[in-house]
């Protein structure tokens, strides 16, 4: 299969392997990520994606490219700095969800994207993901006219201040509900992070709720606030 070239404004483009190893080894802020991850507590667990979007990845690892290489052995961020030098992964994520310390978690041998009714979870963090491609563009189109490009990850300038302007304007909104808010750039849009502890006892049926209607003001990715997404980017990690 030949890997679309995708679209992006000025000079962005993939990292090289070279790159992200650089980057891994020299200028990741680990002890900021841990900061990140540090609340609330629980077991945290991590994922790598090696070269879904990019094509690029180390080729002995050929058979990992597309899917999510799930860590739940570590229990500190820096631990994960030997997966990520062996790995190379154009992405690190973390899961939203928070469980029952790690070695009870790995006992009960639990299918973490089912986690929600398992005796081991906690609860799961509240976020929002605004992408540039959701955005309908006067130039490119709509998602569904730039996915029949085969452009879906595509995006341009004007998308990318579109999608900066929803970012800011929605944290301003959900801030008259919460107060406990994180915006962070994603490398392509802006996820916002919610920490208040109501925020993280929604229920699904709440969160699916709060998609909707937020959804239809804002180009996000419902599935990620509805708790079905459970995968977010790391903070401070490459993007």
């Amino acid at each position: 299969m030949v890997r679309p070239r995708y679209e992006l404004p000025g000079r962005r483009r993939p990292a090289s392997l070279q790159e992200r190893g650089r980057f891994y080894r020299r200028r990741m802020d680990y002890d900021a990520a841990a900061a990140w991850m540090s609340r609330p507590a629980g077991g945290r667990i991590f994922a790598l994606i090696l070269g879904r979007h990019s094509g690029i990845y180390p080729r002995r690892f050929r058979h990992l490219k597309n899917v999510p290489l799930i860590i739940d052995d570590v229990e500190k961020v820096r631990d994960l700095r030997p997966y990520l030098l062996r790995y190379l992964p154009e992405g690190v994520y973390y899961d939203r969800n928070v469980y029952a310390p790690l070695d009870e978690t790995r006992k009960a041998r639990i299918e973490y994207a089912r986690a929600w009714r398992s005796r081991v979870f906690r609860g799961q963090e509240l976020a929002f993901d605004l992408d540039p491609e959701n955005v309908d563009c006067p130039i490119h189109g709509d998602i569904a006219t730039k996915m029949a490009r085969h452009q879906g990850l595509s995006f341009c300038d004007w998308e990318f201040e579109e999608i900066r302007r929803q970012a800011a304007e929605l944290f301003d909104e959900l801030a008259r509900r919460w107060s406990r808010l994180r915006i962070v750039f994603s490398g392509r849009g802006f996820h916002i992070h919610v920490f208040d502890a109501d925020a993280f006892r929604l229920s699904r049926k709440n969160r699916d709720k709060i998609a909707a209607s937020v959804a239809r003001r804002y180009a996000i990715d419902e599935w990620v606030t509805s708790g079905e997404m459970r995968l977010i980017r790391l903070p401070f990690s490459l993007h």
